[in-house]
Parts: structure tokens; C-alpha cells; sequence
């Protein structure tokens, strides 16, 4: 199964962990309705019909799907809480998740802390570099600025850099 992540609002629907998040706080759902929810963001702004919902959840089912459909679109307001709002009924005709749905790309699916790291290891080398271009004239400056415009230079950056060990 191709992993889908849905974001909408402060919600983060992943249909490959089967779970719905809200700030990252796992919310508790059940099969059907979970199922019925992916149904419904997948298809955004559509009205699903309510044979459109018994086709997917219970295809070779034999029952009285309308109370099912409605105790799921229940428990699906119920688990959205304030974004409850967005599960609209079309009355006769089905429902509908409005509102606007992206579907998780790669900055979404990166570790909150890979990205925080990321940052802040930029951040250190943007001030050390910067510290070291305006007090080039210092000999601390001139070591520092030496080093990361000069890395072959560097004796601690050429014992890291393989490439950099012969020149």
C-alpha cells in the first residue's frame, strides 16, 4: 500500500498507520469510520453517496447500512472535535469534507527533530562563519574564517573528509 498522509487543519490522517492525529496526539477511531473518513478526504469537496460509502466499506455485505453510515459519520464528528464542521450532510444525496485537504508531501513525513537538528546545526555554522568573516582581522577570526572558507586546510576538517587527506 502507497503511503497517503492527509493534512487538514491541525489533523494529520496517515492511511498506511491506519491513524488520525491531532498535534501529533494519536485520536482513537474505529475501522469503519476510519475507513469512511479516508473516503471522504480523498474525494474533498465531493458529495459521497451514501451507496458510494456501502460500496467501500461493506461491499459484500448484506445489511442495513444506513445506521452503520450514520453511527461512523458520528463517531468521525466526534474524533474531529472542533474541525467537526468540515463533515457536511448533503441532505438526500450523501456527505461531504470540505475545506482545504493537502496530501503529505516529504517535508510532512520528516521527524519534527531531523528538521529542528537541521536547523539549528545551520544556524550554528551561519553564526560561527559570520563571527569568523567579521572578526577576520583577530586571530580567532582568522582561524575560524580560515577553516570554513579554507576546509583543506583545516587539519580537523581533513581528518573528517576522506577526500580532503592527501591535498
Amino acid at each position: 500500500m502507497q503511503r497517503r498522509t492527509f493534512t487538514f487543519g491541525r489533523l494529520v490522517l496517515d492511511a498506511r498507520r491506519r491513524m488520525l492525529t491531532r498535534d501529533g496526539a494519536r485520536i482513537d477511531l474505529q475501522q469503519q469510520p476510519f475507513e469512511l473518513l479516508m473516503l471522504l478526504v480523498e474525494q474533498a469537496d465531493a458529495v459521497v453517496t451514501r451507496e458510494a460509502i456501502r460500496a467501500r466499506i461493506w461491499p459484500d455485505t448484506v445489511i442495513e447500512y444506513d445506521q452503520s453510515i450514520n453511527y461512523a459519520v458520528r463517531q468521525i464528528r466526534v474524533a474531529l472535535g472542533p474541525e467537526a464542521g468540515r463533515l457536511q450532510t448533503v441532505p438526500r444525496r450523501g456527505y461531504r469534507f470540505v475545506g482545504p485537504v493537502r496530501d503529505g508531501g516529504l517535508a510532512e513525513r520528516l521527524n519534527r527533530r531531523v528538521v529542528a537538528s537541521a536547523a539549528a546545526l545551520t544556524l550554528a555554522f551561519a553564526i560561527v562563519f559570520g563571527a569568523g568573516v567579521v572578526a577576520s582581522h583577530t586571530a580567532a577570526g582568522a582561524f575560524i574564517y580560515v577553516h570554513l572558507v579554507h576546509p583543506d586546510r583545516c587539519p580537523y576538517v581533513r581528518m573528517l573528509i576522506p577526500a580532503l587527506r592527501n591535498s
